[in-house]
């Protein structure tokens, strides 16, 4: 796939009902991926905003649709050792400003079939 040469690691949220608490699994993406920075400008009643969105194109391999990637799970650019406690220094909230601004929080993933081949379409803001 044309642009994929990156490392991705994503953080997938699981809820553990016995403890009535959520964990994050980490895995590094078998695959080179693509990542994309986007920058959206929104003005509205004269207030300016500014919001960096993320696009990543991750192409089909076996085992991609049992990772399960939804909203709310995180992903990372780069080959991540790192794992998410809830415990410092490894809370969300830290490990987001050490990585920063190559991290985001996934708010959609779509299989898609088109010119770029069978992929997952994962955006992030």
């Amino acid at each position: 796939m044309f642009g994929c040469n990156q490392d991705i690691t994503i953080w997938i949220r699981k809820k553990v009902p016995e403890v009535n608490k959520e964990i994050f699994i980490r895995r590094v993406l078998p695959v080179k991926c693509k990542w994309r920075n986007y920058i959206e400008r929104n003005i509205n009643r004269g207030t300016a905003n500014v919001y960096n969105n993320v696009v990543i194109v991750i192409p089909y391999f076996d085992g991609l649709t049992e990772l399960n990637i939804k909203e709310g799970d995180i992903a990372a650019l780069g080959a991540c050792d790192m794992e998410i406690t809830g415990i410092p220094p490894y809370t969300i909230g830290e490990i987001r400003q050490l990585l920063a601004p190559n991290i985001t929080s996934v708010i959609s993933a779509a299989y898609n079939n088109g010119a770029m081949g069978k992929h997952l379409r994962v955006t992030g803001i």
